[in-house]
């Protein structure tokens, strides 16, 4: 068995973070805390976007035209009794499906948030600029979508167990950034990037959205 770094240290961090944000959001909003709501919402996105940047900019398992591959190829290996046993370095068709679907969910749930309001007290940064019709749409659609993105969810967790009963243990490997494969040596080695970079970026980012919006809600939570 030979032992290759799939996973730089963004891409790993990403993956818990944004799994840790999320159960942060849907405990939040469960309990009322709103303002915290607000601040976990802003750090999720400052972590997509980075991870949008990251996607053309970093390691090559991180980058979507290293994993993004035609319908015909995910057919092709849905289809494949031997799907088990290839050599794939990173996301195979199914799992970049399954990136692409969480983005989508996600940025729908980020997007749809900022411009939600209760009519009451909480209303994101974003609803000011629609018409009342749009901003409750948005509203229905932030609860709607949370729904899908739980569904979507469930079924990532599922495909995690179907992998670890055929020897794949993806979580492992998520954690440890590293993979076990057989007669790998005449394969070009997925090109690793310094996750730090990244977080660099991320802290910029998250950063000046705290900033433009997330003053007020940690200014009402101090004060």
């Amino acid at each position: 068995m030979v032992k290759v770094k799939v996973w730089d240290g963004f891409i790993r961090g990403y993956h818990w973070l944004q799994v840790s944000l999320l159960f942060a959001l849907w405990y939040c909003a469960d309990n009322g805390e709103m303002e915290w709501h607000f601040l976990f919402g802003y750090a999720l996105l400052g972590l997509w976007i980075t991870r949008f940047i990251w996607g053309f900019i970093g390691s090559d398992t991180a980058k979507f035209r290293y994993f993004l591959k035609s319908p015909k190829a995910l057919i092709d290996y849905l289809s494949d009794k031997n799907k088990f046993d290839r050599v794939k370095f990173g996301h195979n068709p199914a799992g970049a499906c399954m990136v692409i679907l969480f983005l989508g969910l996600i940025i729908t749930q980020l997007f749809t948030g900022l411009s939600a309001s209760d009519d009451i007290l909480s209303e994101g940064p974003l609803a000011q600029y629609f018409a009342a019709d749009t901003v409750s749409f948005m509203t229905w659609l932030h609860s709607v979508n949370f729904d899908v993105l739980l569904w979507a969810i469930g079924l990532h967790v599922v495909a995690i167990v179907a992998y670890k009963l055929k020897k794949q243990p993806l979580v492992k490997t998520m954690i440890t950034g590293v993979a076990e494969y057989k007669l790998v040596n005449s394969i070009v080695q997925p090109k690793m990037m310094n996750g730090l970079l990244a977080w660099v970026i991320y802290v910029c980012i998250a950063g000046a959205i705290w900033w433009q919006w997330g003053h007020e809600n940690l200014g009402y939570l101090l004060y």
